[in-house]
Parts: C-alpha cells; structure tokens; sequence
C-alpha cells in the first residue's frame, strides 16, 4: 500500500466516524433515525470519500480551518491587544521591518516584531490576527443575513410564478443592474452615520458588537462605518441567490412529488421548505462557499478605499491601503495582509470547486466503484 493510499485509507475511517456518531447523534432526538436513514448516511460517505480524493479540495479547507481558528482565537494570542496600541504609536517602532526589536519604556522590556510594524508603530502580527476577526465575523454575518433573504425571495418567486415572481424580479432585476461593487460603495458612504447614531442610543448593541469584533469600548465610535460595510454588502448579497434559488424552484415544482404534496393537502410553506428547498440545496451551497471568498474581497477593497473599518480598527484591506503608502520600500505592510487576504479567497474557492465536484451523483458513484474495487483487491490480499 502506497503512502498516499494509507493517508486516504485514514481519512475514510474519520469519514466514517463523523458520519457514525452524526446519526447516533440525531437518534438521541429522533428515535431510530439512524436505521431509517442509512441511506442517507451511507451517501454523505460517499461524499467525503470524493472530498478525501480531491488534494485541491483538501489544501483549501487546510487553508479555512486556520482561517476559522485566528477568526475566532486570533485576538486572543495576538501578541499585543487593541488596549496596548496608542502605547505602541511611538517612533521607536516607526515602520520597523520584520525581526525587529525595540525598547518599550511603559513594558520596561525589549519586544521584538516578527512581521514588522505599521506606520503607527503598532505589532502587525497583532494587526494581522485582529484582522482576522474582522474578515471572519463580516463574512459570517453577511452570508448569514443575506443568502436566506434570496433563497426565500427565489423559493416564493419560483413556487408562485404569475404576479408575485414578476414584482420579485423585476426588484431583484433593478440591484443586478447595477455593479455590486459601486451599490456597495454608494450605501457604505450613506449609512454610517445613522448606523452609528442607532448604535450609540442603544448601549446592548453596542456592548454585543464591541464584543464580537473584540474591541475596546473606546473604538465604539467606529462601529457605524464597520457596520455600514456590512448592511451595504448584504443588501447587495441577495439577489444572485434569488436568481438562481428561482431557476431551479421552477423546474422542481413540476416534479411529481410535488404534485402528490399538493394532492394531500400540504401546505405551500410545507411543499417549499421540506420538499423543494433540499434538492435545489446543492447548487446553492456551492455558490455559497465560493461566495465566502468574495465576500472577504470586497470588503477588503472596500476598506481599502476608505469605507470600511477605520484606526484603530485591525483590518486587511485598511492595513494594504495604509501600507501602499510606503510600498515597495516597506513591502511587509503589503505583502503579508495581502497574502492573508489570497490565502482566505484562494481556500474557499478550492473548496468550493471540491464540493462542485461531489456533489455531483455521477462523480460519487466513480468513487463508490474505486473504493468498492480497491477493499475487494484489498481483501484477496489478505486471504493470500
């Protein structure tokens, strides 16, 4: 057995003990879920038998794990927190090139800097990792808010037809018009001021944000144009998901099973989110991921225009734009947020191609057959 062989060889046994203890797992709520759906389970394995066979798929969801893991520890083994960052603005860490170190008279120590530091003095290691949180809370929030509105305006659309999906396109029709890119920057420099207006009169808000960006309170005040970003972009988020949720509706509600629903009385409701909505899942769930990559691209060009998170705020596309200043003579400023930011958008674009991939019956089932024929060459081997 070759190495390769042996690595792929573990991954299907933790393919199959994720899917094991998944269906044990249901069956704690759900008696017997597990013997009635084993069908069901036995296709996720197939799924992540594909997964395990694709090193493109494999390398990407390396690079979002670690992704995942600084987004949401980052602040928390950053070197220097966000308290320590107006101490740190001082000439003696003036743009300091990477393995530096300096003297600090408040710490009564000499701190080195791995990365370098920015124009502010401040560690951008630090940066980088505080950053991260940005870049992942935004992206969450954005897809959480803004692909179950067009999913649900696609489903109704579809499922409908006549009148309503006429009103929901014709929308839908009126925000693809226009570049999202350019709809983005047009919100991004309307709303900040309301958003923070809205967030400084109520102080929950503003204790559940500081919060999950892992700010300080003193950075309340920059909370409106960080949440602009988010507001524009998701209002600009939805639509391809209407389009394309509305495609797929379409042709499924002429399926039979959709007609034996509706011929035993269920609900429209019922028909779309039970019935419908799991086998359109696939395709949107592969736009999805590959969306996640986007997301982080443009809010970074977004904050690198100016619109998005402002200093003290830790952000990748902002670090890029204040480090261009200095470009190329200070190439850390630019190279390492860069290379963060294509890491993050080349990972889920692999990963999005990966499960393309899978996801498809006529890819799962060459795999079936490859691991059905190399168990059985396994098996003649040991009863040699």
């Amino acid at each position: 057995m070759s190495q390769e062989e042996y690595r792929r060889g573990i991954l299907d046994r933790i393919a199959d003990g994720l899917v094991e203890a998944l269906g044990s797992f249901v069956s704690l709520f759900k008696k017997d879920w597990k013997k009635k759906n084993r069908s069901k389970l036995e296709e996720w394995k197939l799924m992540l038998y594909a997964f395990n066979r694709s090193p493109p798929g494999l390398i990407g969801l390396a690079f979002i794990l670690l992704f995942v893991f600084l987004g949401l520890f980052g602040p928390s083994i950053a070197p220097w927190s966000y308290r320590y960052f107006p101490a740190l603005e001082n000439m003696t860490t003036y743009l300091a090139p990477p393995g530096s170190q300096a003297y600090l008279p408040f710490t009564d120590k000499t701190i080195s800097y791995p990365l370098g530091a920015d124009d502010y003095g401040r560690d951008l290691l630090s940066l980088l990792l505080y950053g991260a949180r940005t870049s992942f809370v935004i992206s969450i929030i954005v897809i959480v808010l803004g692909v179950p509105l067009g999913i649900i305006l696609g489903l109704i659309a579809g499922y409908y037809g006549g009148k309503v999906d006429e009103l929901i396109m014709r929308i839908t029709d009126m925000f693809l018009a226009f570049p999202a890119l350019i709809l983005a920057i047009a919100f991004s420099a309307v709303l900040p001021d309301r958003l923070q207006s809205f967030i400084s009169n109520h102080a929950t808000f503003e204790k559940v944000f500081l919060w999950i960006f892992a700010l300080e309170r003193q950075e309340a005040g920059n909370l409106g144009k960080l949440l602009a970003v988010i507001l524009a972009m998701v209002i600009v988020w939805w639509p391809a998901y209407a389009r394309i949720t509305r495609g797929s509706t379409l042709t499924e509600r002429e399926n039979l099973y959709v007609e034996a629903a509706r011929a035993i009385g269920l609900s429209s409701r019922t028909i779309m989110f039970r019935h419908i909505l799991p086998n359109i899942l696939g395709p949107i769930l592969v736009y999805i991921t590959l969306d996640f990559g986007g997301v982080i691209l443009m809010e970074a060009g977004l904050s690198f225009l100016g619109l998005g998170a402002t200093p003290p705020i830790a952000d990748w596309g902002r670090i890029v734009y204040d480090g261009s200043r200095h470009f190329p003579e200070k190439w850390w400023l630019v190279t390492y947020p860069g290379l963060m930011i294509l890491l993050v958008a080349l990972g889920w674009n692999l990963l999005g191609d990966a499960l393309r991939d899978i996801l498809d019956p006529k890819m799962r089932r060459s795999i079936e057959f490859k691991v059905k024929k190399t168990e059985k060459a396994e098996g003649g081997e040991e009863n040699a």
